[in-house]
């Protein structure tokens, strides 16, 4: 998708506008518009002072995915068998209703559960990450806390130093400490923190309250079901403890081991 693609026209203004991708920084943009709809070279904005009129190569390139000629700009139905790569062009009207007619069939068979909206952010935006949590609350579908793909880095983060965040950039230019010396620190921190865990391990009520503090963040939680978390973690973690290096490369492995 990132191949070149030409557009030879010359921009008629520059507009103003925001990243829409899931990332903290939010750059301030500016757009070349075309022709009154195709864009052109994107940068960032220069009376931001995070941006300074520069912006990551992802984004600078946004117009090649944009006009790409291979871009889908329709829905497609497959027509033939799994992996034969047979599609036709149907309407988006279309396209909701056999969506909507497989969910209604499938919840029929097997109840709302059955269904699992599997989503997250992508490209921001209200309606396309979390308009989906109005039907999934009204049809009761199956839940997940936010995210597979950032939710245990998030908590693992979170662990590690106490709190999600970071360090403006801008503020590294005036650092009174050396990189070198902030990261030997940041280390410090961090395998300190992993040494406090290690009580915790090995004391089923300290572990409990941990997975409280942590993954329900003092809400409500039956403590069978912290319980069972904590043997599960240390069940896990002895049976891991138990396998050389060899066994942990081999294919397969690590194996989990049954929880009892």
């Amino acid at each position: 998708m990132n191949q070149s693609v030409r557009l030879p026209l010359r921009p008629t203004e520059i507009r103003a506008s925001a990243c829409p991708h899931d990332c903290p920084s939010t750059c301030a943009l500016e757009v070349e518009v075309l022709d009154g709809r195709s864009i052109g070279r994107v940068r960032g904005a220069e009376d931001n002072a995070y941006t300074a009129g520069v912006i990551c190569a992802k984004v600078a390139r946004y117009s090649e995915r944009i006009h790409h000629p291979d871009r889908l700009l329709r829905p497609l139905v497959r027509t033939g068998p799994k992996g034969s790569g047979e599609f036709a062009p149907i309407s988006w009207d279309d396209a909701l209703d056999l969506v909507a007619e497989k969910f209604l069939a499938a919840e029929a068979r097997h109840g709302s559960e059955t269904i699992w909206p599997y989503y997250y952010a992508g490209t921001m935006g209200l309606v396309m990450r979390d308009g989906i949590n109005r039907l999934a609350h009204v049809k009761k579908y199956s839940r997940f806390y936010s995210t597979i793909c950032s939710t245990i880095a998030r908590v693992g983060f979170a662990a590690g130093t106490g709190k999600v965040a970071g360090v403006d950039p801008r503020e590294m230019g005036v650092s009174d400490m050396a990189v070198g010396k902030r990261v030997k620190e940041m280390a410090r921190a961090f395998y300190g923190r992993i040494d406090a865990y290690e009580p915790a391990l090995a004391d089923s009520a300290k572990l409990e309250e941990a997975l409280a503090r942590n993954l329900y963040r003092g809400g409500e939680v039956k403590p069978a079901t912290l319980s069972a978390m904590a043997h599960y973690i240390q069940t896990q973690v002895a049976a891991l403890a138990e396998l050389d290096a060899v066994s942990l490369s081999e294919p397969g492995k690590p194996c989990f081991a049954e929880a009892k």
